[in-house]
């Protein structure tokens, strides 16, 4: 599957309705998963038993990330497994798989595009994202329902998650960073989800820095760890009811976590926050870059453009915040932009003796 990033709303819809057309989830015995190559193409695949008698294992591709779940999986070093993968040593490569996937264990297999995308745990929770972004968007009109305006800021899908930001008008305010130098901002929401076992769900309060469209993704405020009850093995195929009771306390607790983030009060609790510490000035700014580089893993070259957007904002904890979260619109995947707006947030919540410390 392809990456899909900044989708308009219809088209995502639309999306995940095609891709639950498409798409199968099945429990299997570990060791009765075998993987292969194709010699002509030069690609992995993997035979997924069925579970009617006398219908043959079904061949599917496997995704990039899927690659990496078998990597763990079976304990194969991941720089390893890419060498025989990226340079031909295909034979090698699922030799040392069907050798070392483990035989005493149940494992659920989705299956989407007839690709394999996910082997995960027999009691991985199934969340899928068509279900979540129905209630989010059902929630939303209740708000709006009360004169509070929503905007759908963007919803992307990515080969491991959904994302969907919505603001709202209702809730804006200012940051005052620098020798009384203000930015505009709006607070909202950001919804996520993976449906591949790429971590848990979340539901996260937003804020966008309106001028340079900049983006804060605070610290989780509900996140719900895909874990529920031992399946037996065979084909995933519950009834309509047995879905809705099982999901009926997780849609609850996010409609009312929605509805509280939309809240002006809490908004503004929020925004009082950053204020309280984003005008501190920060004296080192090249050590404090080294220092968000180092705690975070980031790549070392983004040093440069992280310093100078530093710079350019202005020499603070917010410029400092707003410098990562800048830097974070260039990167390709939209994965790792959204988790240097978790970053750029976070910085806002760290101590100044921390960020400047050599």
């Amino acid at each position: 599957m392809s990456e899909y990033v900044k989708k308009s709303l219809p088209e995502l819809v639309s999306e995940l309705e095609r891709q639950a057309k498409n798409r199968y989830d099945i429990v299997v015995p570990t060791d009765t998963l075998i993987v292969g190559y194709d010699q002509a193409s030069n690609t992995v695949y993997m035979d997924v038993p069925q579970v009617q008698t006398g219908i043959p294992p079904r061949r599917h591709g496997i995704t990039n990330y899927a690659h990496e779940q078998i990597a763990t999986k079976t304990g194969i070093p991941t720089r390893y497994y890419d060498k025989m993968r990226n340079e031909g040593k295909l034979d090698l490569l699922t030799r040392n798989v069907n050798t070392w996937l483990p035989d005493k264990e149940k494992r659920l297999v989705r299956v989407l595009d007839d690709n394999v995308r996910a082997i995960l745990s027999d009691r991985y929770r199934i969340i899928d994202n068509y279900d979540i972004l129905w209630e989010s968007l059902q929630e939303f009109k209740r708000i709006q329902s009360t004169g509070i305006q929503i905007d759908i800021r963007e919803s992307s899908l990515t080969e491991t998650h959904l994302y969907m930001k919505a603001t709202s008008p209702s809730l804006t305010g200012e940051v005052m960073h620098y020798k009384g130098r203000t930015e505009p901002v709006r607070g909202g929401i950001i919804i996520s989800n993976s449906e591949v076992g790429c971590g848990a769900f979340r539901v996260e309060p937003f804020v966008n820095v309106l001028v340079c469209q900049n983006g804060l993704i605070r610290e989780q405020s509900f996140s719900k760890v895909h874990l529920g009850k031992e399946r037996g093995c065979g084909l995933i195929d519950f009834s309509d009811a047995t879905l809705e009771l099982q999901d009926m306390t997780l849609w609850s607790e996010i409609r009312d976590l929605i509805r509280n983030t939309f809240k002006p009060e809490i908004f503004q609790e929020w925004l009082d926050n950053i204020n309280g510490k984003a005008s501190q000035e920060i004296m080192k700014p090249e050590i404090a870059v080294n220092n968000i580089i180092k705690r975070y893993t980031l790549p070392q070259n983004l040093k440069d453009d992280l310093v100078n957007h530093f710079m350019r904002e202005s020499p603070t904890v917010w410029g400092l915040s707003m410098a990562v979260t800048r830097v974070a619109q260039n990167q390709k995947s939209y994965d790792k932009q959204i988790d240097m707006e978790r970053i750029g947030a976070e910085i806002l919540e760290t101590p100044i003796e921390v960020l400047v410390k050599e």
